[in-house]
């Protein structure tokens, strides 16, 4: 975590008078905001999977958003037009050659506020297997009494690492050394980028929360077929080397027997160097076990119910996701 967590903590901690301030609007200092026609983009999403959200929630007569298509989520910022997700809805992108965590940020996200100043929000997860999604902490010191009317202001300093924080051409950057070191995730190949609208009513019942549970004000209610994040585009800044990303991330690891019932075996098809540390988790993400790996790499397997889970391997030739199916 890096020194901004710890002035949020402490205003948690102290009643939340003393809310911490973030990246500020464009054109301030400080400000992270990133054009899209920097030189540190060198490439941009290739697909999108839509699942699109109501206009608004609870009002299922509304229908769904509808403005945009998924083909617009792709591309190069402003070339392309927008995708609108509703509330909560979801935009799925990929990319030709994966993600990796570079030296700062790795990626931006791009939506289409005209003003800076009427912000429309997202969470940002990330995945390396497409099953296993991740969101990054993010954080909001907006007010949570009043929240955030159909066409109110957000400022730009009292929100991290949500999408949406600059005007249209401009990109929220994010840095993949948030999530290093999280169970069931390769920073160094992110195969996936989600995008999950934020909900802003302050309805406990369908509101968003952010890492520390407060919730997120958002514009709200957009009964609009427009309604919920705009999505422009989404910029790679570091990818994975040509010759590196059509490498198979499972060539490495072999584990056997499958279906396994009391236990797997675990081999490296080359070289490892100790200490090589393993992750067992469900589909959901939540961890079943985790420890350093048996010199001779027998891992006996806890008494969970038959169905397929997933390894995670980590050692020094870094971290590898494999699915492993148990049969009792």
């Amino acid at each position: 975590m890096k020194a901004f967590s710890i002035s949020v903590f402490l205003s948690v901690l102290l009643g939340g008078q003393a809310w911490a301030q973030f990246a500020p609007a464009l054109g301030l200092p400080g400000s992270i905001g990133m054009d899209k026609d920097s030189s540190a983009f060198v490439a941009w999403a290739t697909g999108i999977v839509l699942e699109r959200g109501p206009m608004q929630i609870g009002v299922d007569s509304l229908g769904d958003a509808w403005v945009g298509n998924a083909e617009e989520g792709i591309g190069k910022a402003g070339s392309n037009g927008v995708v609108c997700l509703g509330d909560g809805g979801k935009a799925t992108a990929t990319f030709d050659t994966p993600i990796s965590n570079g030296p700062g940020y790795d990626f931006a996200v791009f939506e289409n506020s005209f003003d800076g100043q009427f912000l429309e929000l997202a969470f940002v997860e990330v995945s390396s297997d497409g099953l296993n999604f991740v969101r990054f902490p993010c954080f909001s010191n907006s007010d949570t009494v009043s929240g955030t009317g159909t066409f109110g202001y957000t400022q730009t300093e009292k929100v991290h690492n949500l999408a949406g924080k600059y005007p249209v051409f401009y990109g929220t950057p994010f840095n993949l050394d948030d999530l290093n070191g999280t169970p069931l995730l390769d920073v160094n190949r992110i195969t996936h980028v989600r995008v999950v609208d934020v909900i802003g009513t302050m309805n406990p019942a369908w509101a968003s929360r952010d890492v520390t549970g407060r919730k997120v004000a958002d514009p709200w209610p957009t009964p609009f077929p427009s309604g919920g994040f705009d999505l422009d585009a989404i910029g790679v800044i570091h990818q994975v080397p040509a010759g590196i990303a059509q490498h198979k991330q499972e060539s490495n690891w072999k584990v056997f027997p499958q279906p396994a019932q009391d236990y797997i075996d675990v081999r490296s098809l080359r070289p490892e160097s100790r200490p090589i540390n393993y992750c067992i988790a469900d589909l959901s993400g939540r961890i079943i076990q985790q420890a350093e790996l048996p010199d001779d790499g027998r891992v006996i397997l806890p008494q969970i119910t038959t169905g397929v889970y997933m390894l995670q391997v980590r050692g020094a030739s870094g971290q590898f996701n494999l699915p492993i199916v148990i049969g009792r």
